[in-house]
């Protein structure tokens, strides 16, 4: 019985089994490349040391003929080994038409030979996620700025040793930065650069106290461009501290989206920080997390629904918080919960 084209394609899109998709793959040569293309039409996900074994084997079979369908890879590994992947990097060279690359391996340190061969390759990567340790700051640099067509990065990284950064730019077409790990090295090298890329998206993770400053000069150089700004602090105490933080204001004429992480009772506190020295006009959404319990005579809630009732713009409020806690919430944002644009989202595992 032959099955029509249409009708194939339409049972193999709609299939999430993949061992009945790689069966679909052997019928015939329409269904195969059908077939292929769904199997790796998401990332490849290569978890735990023996699946890298296992993953950089395969690719290594003088059969193996995936090289083609991958586009996106994601490596995670713990292992406390720091010279895994220089023997795995060299296997990768290979997918050329690979635009999607992650790497968690926070012990990871790759030589220097496998930073050149890294840096030489892989030019077709348009996103990028990094989530290792280097020598130094100017390793990273180095790496990240080799690749042309790069339009996201993560970069969560940590170096042992300290030394310039190099001048080298991020790629011109570059829109998304997600930092973590150095920001104080990470943000001075990107302030020292001539040129700065257009960036729509920032978030900054674990910012440290001596980080303040050098991290809203960041956002200072790139507000003119920024839609989407997300902030997290390293703990307790540098939340404190930044609620009497004084930077200077800065207007942020597109931003639409604005997230701010806290871990303790500052968290409205800080919302309101923010808003109050960073003016933007079209603001759609605001985000934050309240986890503890919520008191109806502080002061931070009347302030931050007297801040967001006057933006005309705002679609949503989104808190993170637990449960038991809606009820005061919405009774401390009356204005906004009338309005029912507040959105809660309940943590899992709390």
């Amino acid at each position: 019985m032959n099955v029509p084209a249409e009708v194939a394609e339409l049972i193999i899109d709609r299939c999430q089994h993949v061992p009945t998709l790689s069966s679909c793959s052997l019928v015939c040569k329409a269904w195969h490349t059908r077939a292929r293309f769904r199997l790796f039409s998401g990332p490849v996900k290569v978890v735990g040391v023996p699946d890298v074994e296992a993953f950089t084997a395969t690719l290594q079979h003088p059969l193996c003929t995936l090289y083609p369908y991958i586009h996106s890879l994601s490596i995670h590994q713990s292992s406390s080994n720091p010279s895994l992947l220089n023997h795995v990097i060299p296997v990768l060279v290979p997918l050329s038409d690979l635009t999607y690359f992650e790497i968690v391996a926070e012990n990871a340190l790759l030589s220097d030979d496998t930073q050149a061969l890294f840096r030489a390759n892989f030019r077709s990567i348009r996103h990028l996620l990094l989530r290792m340790t280097f020598a130094t700051c100017a390793d990273a640099v180095n790496l990240v700025c080799s690749f042309p067509l790069l339009k996201s990065l993560r970069l969560h990284a940590r170096w042992i040793g300290s030394s310039p950064p190099p001048a080298s730019g991020l790629p011109v077409g570059l829109h998304t930065l997600d930092l973590d790990g150095f920001l104080d090295d990470a943000l001075g090298w990107l302030l020292s650069c001539p040129t700065s890329p257009a960036v729509s998206s920032v978030q900054l993770r674990g910012i440290a106290e001596r980080e303040l400053s050098i991290v809203f000069r960041y956002v200072k150089l790139v507000a003119a461009t920024l839609t989407d700004l997300k902030l997290s602090f390293l703990d307790t105490r540098t939340e404190w501290i930044f609620l009497s933080f004084d930077f200077d204001p800065i207007h942020i004429p597109q931003l639409r989206s604005l997230e701010i992480t806290g871990r303790d009772r500052y968290d409205v506190a800080m919302v309101v920080h923010v808003l109050s020295r960073v003016h933007a006009s079209h603001l759609d959404e605001v985000s934050f997390t309240s986890l503890v319990s919520v008191n109806p005579g502080r002061v931070a809630w009347a302030q931050l629904e007297q801040r967001l009732a006057h933006v005309d713009s705002l679609r949503k409020v989104k808190i993170t918080t637990l449960p038991h806690l809606q009820p005061a919430i919405q009774l401390n944002l009356p204005r906004l919960h009338e309005l029912d644009i507040l959105e809660f989202v309940f943590p899992e595992g709390i």
